[in-house]
């Protein structure tokens, strides 16, 4: 063999090589995600919470059924003040969340538990970055009971409707139909039954 053939590295090389790896990507991860943004959409057919960062989030969650809410841990973050805004993000004509609370489970973990006004079944997923949009960790809550397209409309119509008001003569005031009168020289309608 000759003296100019490429030499393999070393086992000390490797593992040294190999630690320095490790030690960059346990850096990275004790360093955590930032959170960017945290938005929630309201909708009758499901309510959606979208906690964006600037890496990906591990979490974990489960689902409490009396009273119906549901709890995710995630890994890897601190409580940020972008996380407080979550509660405030609930509306209360919300047709699903009752509320969101915030809190530092241990160290690392932060616990979000969002109270639900219904029984649900909850989808927990993340999203890769794509477009203006970094990475997501997304909570859908669908309503237990499916929404009946009929009845939701019915009850849209009826809150929509306007109200009577019991005042007569002011504009906007309901109006009591009254019976026309009968057209002359034709016979009532108390003649035609014969009373």
């Amino acid at each position: 063999m000759s003296d100019n053939a490429p030499k393999a590295p070393s086992r000390r090389a490797v593992l040294q090589a190999g630690s320095l790896v490790l030690l960059l990507g346990t850096q990275q991860i004790a360093r955590g995600a930032t959170i960017l943004a945290v938005r929630v959409w309201p909708a009758p057919e499901y309510s959606r919470v979208t906690i964006e960062s600037d890496g990906a989030l591990v979490a974990k969650q489960f689902f409490v059924t009396t009273p119906p809410r549901l709890a995710v841990d995630i890994e890897g973050i601190d409580l940020s003040p972008e996380l407080r805004e979550l509660v405030a993000k609930v509306k209360p004509d919300d047709p699903n969340i009752a509320g969101i609370r915030v809190g530092q489970n241990a160290p690392g973990v932060v616990r979000l538990v969002v109270d639900l006004k219904q029984a649900a079944m909850p989808q927990v997923f993340t999203l890769p970055p794509v477009a203006a949009y970094q990475h997501r960790l997304v909570f859908d809550l669908y309503p237990a009971a499916p929404v009946d397209p009929l009845e939701a409309l019915i009850a849209e119509r009826l809150r929509d409707a306007p109200t009577a008001s019991a005042t007569p003569g002011k504009p906007g005031a309901a109006t009591t139909a009254r019976p026309a009168p009968a057209a002359p020289g034709l016979p009532g309608v108390a003649d035609a039954v014969g009373a």
